[in-house]
């Protein structure tokens, strides 16, 4: 059973808010570590002797997107160093940095995920993953190291939000979630909400907000766009927006005037964009504008995240609505609210947080106390995630459920961009029994 719980800005009703074969133990060596692709940054430890295992991340550096990313692996290195001390239990941790993504993609490439996914398996130190970021690149590591000699490698994710990864939608791929599961053991976590969630509640936020009665979607074909893209579809019909238009934007094209036009002419009063900045959104969003005029209310997913990114639009971006998924950072409890200021002081940080290094931080606790209550083998670790119980943790109180998803709360967080920041506008939250 579902709770759909709806806390909007000054102008809306405020609602109360509601198993281990070979054991990968033994000590780190220059040997072993040559393993892990180029693509991967030197091993950051500051312990002594030698780590016993790695954790590796596994996120984009390069595009639109590689601010807030290269913040992500900061919050890791924070709570590794400051929190943990290099040490998970009786274990020496040390940590990597990878990339998944290419200067010429400017995101995610799916052969570098592939290969990055074979090395974490073949690698016999590394325990963990911290990523990835697109739930399209978790969808190909994540078949390779649920089948990794020693034993399935824990991966915990604070971004993915695919429904497909974990568990059933009507517009899932075929044999998803299982397919990603060839053990039939899980050994996949996520902090983030998923899209059957996300996208609804943008389309909850913009009745609520500006009472749209129609829409026009775009989105850029990925699995994450198409998939929350179709999430936003559903709960519009539920609730009475009609949906004028439903396509694919192309990365590639060099104007997108012409679709705008089509948007005009569709007399839409609103358009959904379902996928990533830097899916050429900045030049998306000046097309559409020239055409639609400032009025028009546009809104996105997380994936139009850093914020920092989308504002490149200029007077474009002004409006825009971003839906993250996850709890407000103003309303993070105090645990949070520390995070947030001590990541601020390592990182040096200045400027508009954005959320998903807050909630990489919590990944990484996740992870590393995984690890700690482990025998020191992949499947140890693995099945440590599913006993994950936190209280008044860096996003609250919560547990994983059998597939892996984030209970009992759902929190999605709308934003505004407002000149050169984001706003609070709305969130909607979701309590599900679990």
């Amino acid at each position: 059973m579902k709770n759909r719980i709806m806390v909007g800005s000054a102008i809306a009703a405020v609602v109360l808010l509601a198993a281990g074969a070979a054991a990968i133990a033994g000590p780190f060596s220059s040997g072993s570590a040559s393993a892990l692709p180029s693509t991967c940054g030197p091993l950051f430890y500051k312990g002594s002797g030698k780590p016993q295992f790695i954790v590796v991340s596994d996120l984009p550096l390069q595009g639109a997107g590689r601010a807030q990313n290269l913040l992500m692996g900061q919050a890791i290195r924070y709570v590794l160093q400051d929190q943990y001390k290099f040490k998970a239990g009786k274990y020496t941790v040390g940590y990597q940095e990878c990339d998944d993504s290419t200067a010429q993609a400017g995101h995610y490439d799916t052969a570098t995920c592939s290969s990055n996914g074979r090395a974490y398996a073949s690698t016999s130190q590394v325990i963990g993953i911290l990523g990835t970021f697109n739930s399209g690149c978790s969808k190909l590591i994540l078949p390779i190291v649920n089948r990794a000699p020693g034993g399935s490698i824990a991966m915990v994710s604070s971004a993915n939000t695919a429904v497909g990864l974990t568990h059933y939608a009507p517009w899932n791929d075929p044999g998803e979630p299982g397919i990603y599961y060839p053990t039939k053991r899980r050994n996949y976590v996520r902090v983030a909400a998923t899209d059957d969630f996300q996208g609804p509640s943008m389309a909850d936020a913009l009745r609520a907000l500006r009472k749209v009665k129609s829409v026009y979607i775009l989105q850029d074909n990925t699995t994450f766009g198409k998939g929350v893209a179709q999430g936003f579809q559903s709960r519009a019909n539920k609730i009475g927006i009609k949906v004028l238009g439903f396509e694919a934007w192309s990365d590639k094209a060099t104007d997108y005037t012409a679709i705008a036009q089509k948007i005009k002419d569709s007399k839409a009063q609103s358009v959904y964009l379902g996928g990533l900045v830097c899916d050429n959104g900045v030049k998306l969003l000046k097309d559409l504008r020239s055409v639609l005029g400032p009025k028009i209310p546009m809104a996105g997913p997380d994936g139009w995240t850093p914020e920092s990114a989308t504002l490149a639009a200029g007077s474009a971006a002004q409006g825009f609505y971003i839906s993250y998924a996850g709890q407000p950072l103003s309303k993070l409890p105090k645990t949070g609210q520390k995070f947030i200021a001590g990541l601020r002081k390592y990182a040096k940080f200045k400027g508009q947080m954005p959320p998903y290094p807050v909630y990489q931080g919590q990944s990484a606790q996740i992870l590393f106390n995984a690890i700690a209550r482990s025998n020191g083998t992949r499947n140890s670790v693995s099945q440590q995630l599913f006993k994950t119980n936190i209280k008044n943790g860096i996003m609250g109180t919560f547990h994983f459920d059998k597939n892996g998803d984030i209970v009992p709360l759902k929190y999605i967080t709308i934003e505004q961009l407002k000149g050169k920041a984001a706003v609070y506008a709305y969130v909607v939250v979701t309590k599900v029994n679990a």
